[in-house]
């Protein structure tokens, strides 16, 4: 076989092997992607079933995290809540701190405008000063003016030759220099009229804001500002003021004496609640002698208002009746009658009997027989003070010299104390009950004169505080400080010390001291327990001082 045949059989065989080869790879690669689309269409399968897995999932999870929210949501409600109410107690309590410091404040502005007022005042008189050196200054102008108009006409008479412009230079001269001054005048003027004007504003609005904040609104509830413990709100006293050595205080006995002439006068005054009527027709009217009466009188033969009593108790010489009254009644028997002639004073306080002759028929009834002061009269008497005469004296001077130390120990410590800064809002709130208890007082005062007399006593409140509203303003206020400093001092010792004052302590004291058992209770309906146990805490402090007070006799 020929090289050439061998190379065609050779081609041969390799071209069909090529084919076989491309058959089979074709084959293959048919099986291949029928292979792929198969695995395609599992995956593809597998992934909608995933998907849907994915989604059913997330649906689920879906409705957990809205459950969770709502949970929350009502958690976050509550918390939300909850922070508003701390937050608004919060807000409450620090209105609370800035009213202070805002009143604080005013008082601070007030005196600023009273030291502004003050300032304008004397810049105002410096100016009246500049004005009239302005005005002394015009008249040295007016003066020079007139001389110069004098000299010009000299000058005129004897220069005659001097040029035109020479004068008109000198005469421009002069009006330039007069009218720089009458600027100078004119703007000191000016500069004085408006710091008057200004000094009047300041003046006037200074005087309303501090008219505006004087005025009180009175307040009747007497434990207002106080915790329930009677103890100040929010106040510290050991922190408002700096307390002296309150142990220890020596008391010159002088000053508490109660002596023995004192005593003696107390007992007579007590004894004349003991006297005993005898009606023995015996017995004649002295001067001095109590005596009990029945009266009637009359005008022109007319009873008046007023005028007519079926029983009176009159001491003989005490001039409590008008004219010589009494002393026509000296002499005369228990169980006459006696008629006395007596004239009205002419500015008898009722208009209608002011000036004219009255008579009185007298019946004297009796005589008051004074009780003797003995050991059977204090056993039958006074048994729960003293079992016998000198121990009822000892009493009483033990009560005033008590009464005496304390006075004298509460103001030691009032002088002694320094007010470091007062509490604003509980003055504010003292003056209110102060200006309350003032309108009541001056509201009984009328009633009882328009009940007795058929008049008011007072035209108004001013004339019954006897000042105008301003200046009872200012009254008002020192009052109020007063009476908080020694609040303060009772509360910053019983502070230190660590005392108890509560309600069971101070019911005790008040029935060691004589009063009812339910005298506490009284006192709590009619001003509030704060307040009595603020009394409650005054007593615990004295009690301490007075205990380690040093009598000097």
């Amino acid at each position: 076989m020929s090289e050439n045949e061998i190379l065609k059989d050779t081609e041969d065989t390799i071209k069909d092997k090529a084919e076989d080869i491309f058959e089979a790879v074709k084959d293959k690669a048919e099986d291949i992607i029928d292979a792929a689309d198969d695995k395609a269409t599992e995956m593809q399968e597998a992934v909608e079933d995933k998907v849907d897995d994915i989604k059913e999932a997330v649906k689920d999870k879906i409705e957990d995290v809205k459950d969770a929210m709502e949970d929350k949501a009502e958690d976050v409600k509550d918390a939300v809540e909850d922070k508003a109410e701390d937050v608004k107690d919060a807000v409450e309590e620090k209105v609370e701190d800035v009213k202070d410091v805002v009143e604080d404040k005013v008082e601070d502005v007030k005196e600023a405008v009273e030291d502004k007022v003050e300032d304008v005042k004397d810049a105002v008189e410096d100016k009246v000063e500049d004005a009239k050196d302005a005005v002394e200054d015009k008249a040295e102008d007016v003066k020079e003016a007139a001389k110069d108009k004098k000299d010009k006409k000299k000058d005129k008479e004897e220069n005659d030759t001097r040029s035109n412009s020479q004068k008109k230079r000198e005469q421009r001269r002069k009006e330039v220099a007069k009218a720089r001054r009458q600027a100078k005048t004119a703007s000191v003027i000016g500069y004085v009229c408006l710091a008057v004007v200004a000094a009047l504003i300041i003046w006037g609005v200074a005087a309303l804001v501090m008219r505006q904040l004087d005025k009180v609104t009175p307040n009747e509830n007497y434990s207002d500002g106080l915790d329930a413990n009677g103890y100040i709100s929010g106040v510290v006293a050991s922190d408002k003021i700096t307390l002296p050595d309150y142990k220890g205080i020596e008391v010159p006995y002088s000053e508490i004496e109660f002596a023995d002439a004192d005593i003696d006068a107390e007992i007579e005054d007590l004894l004349s609640g003991y006297d005993s009527l005898n009606t023995d027709e015996s017995r004649t009217v002295e001067d001095g002698d109590d005596v009990e009466i029945a009266y009637e009188g009359k005008i022109d033969g007319v009873a008046f208002d007023g005028g007519t009593s079926d029983s009176f108790k009159l001491t003989i010489g005490s001039h409590s009746f008008i004219d010589d009254f009494e002393e026509q009644l000296i002499g005369a028997n228990v169980g006459s009658t006696v008629e006395v002639n007596v004239t009205f004073p002419e500015d008898y306080q009722t208009a209608d009997l002011a000036g004219k002759d009255a008579v009185f028929t007298v019946d004297v009834n009796g005589i008051y027989d004074t009780a003797t002061f003995d050991d059977a009269f204090v056993e039958e008497n006074l048994s729960d003070k003293a079992t016998t005469a000198e121990g009822y004296r000892e009493y009483v001077r033990n009560k005033h010299e008590d009464e005496s130390l304390e006075t004298y120990l509460k103001d030691y410590l009032v002088e002694n104390t320094t007010v470091n800064s007062y509490p604003s809002k509980y003055v504010k709130t003292l003056k209110g009950i102060k200006m309350y208890d003032d309108q009541q007082s001056y509201e009984y005062m009328n009633q009882f004169y328009q009940s007795y007399y058929g008049s008011g006593a007072y035209d108004s409140f001013e004339s019954y505080v006897g000042t105008s509203m301003a200046e009872y303003y200012k009254t008002l206020k020192d009052q109020a400080k007063d009476t908080c400093k020694e609040n303060l001092i009772w509360q910053a010792i019983v502070e230190k010390e660590g005392a108890v004052a509560d309600a069971a302590y101070y019911k005790a004291k008040l029935v060691e001291d004589g009063e009812s058992e339910d005298y506490y209770d009284t006192q709590v309906t009619t001003s509030g327990e704060p307040f009595v146990l603020q009394q409650a805490i005054a007593a615990k402090a004295m009690e301490i001082v007075k205990d380690a007070a040093v009598i000097q006799k």
